[in-house]
């Protein structure tokens, strides 16, 4: 019989750099935005706010300088009311406002959205609970 004074560690390095492999992968699909936005933070978020991401969204944003953004391209506000009397009214929108935004800029994009009866609304906030 003989004996084994060494262990063959290739298969264990394999098997590990599969699983890195899939976990980076799986890590680049998280959504972020890259819109330089501070979103208002709140205790509690909403439990339906996972049910808006399964269908087709609108994400509406308004920077700290008043500036307007269509699916993270800049548009003026006169294109976005053009833009959003075609969308059909059950339509999912999010509405991402910075912290230090005006609320004048906010009461506008609501009021266009009422008008136009867009009523799936979801106003994008951060738990404060999260990383500060």
């Amino acid at each position: 019989m003989k004996k084994i004074d060494s262990m063959n560690v290739v298969p264990f390095i394999d098997i590990m750099l599969v699983l890195l492999v899939i976990v980076l992968t799986t890590a680049s699909f998280v959504q972020t935005s890259k819109l330089p936005i501070n979103i208002p933070k709140v205790d509690k978020s909403s439990d339906n706010a996972q049910d808006v991401l399964n269908k087709k969204q609108v994400n509406i944003a308004i920077s700290h300088k008043g500036e307007f953004y269509l699916n993270k391209q800049k548009v003026s506000f006169e294109t976005l009311k053009r833009t959003v009397r075609g969308y059909a009214k059950d339509t999912p929108i999010i509405l991402q406002g910075d912290k230090d935004s005006n609320l004048d800029s906010f009461v506008k994009v609501v009021d266009l959205l009422q008008t136009n009866h867009l009523n799936q609304l979801y106003i994008l906030v951060e738990d404060k609970n999260k990383n500060p």
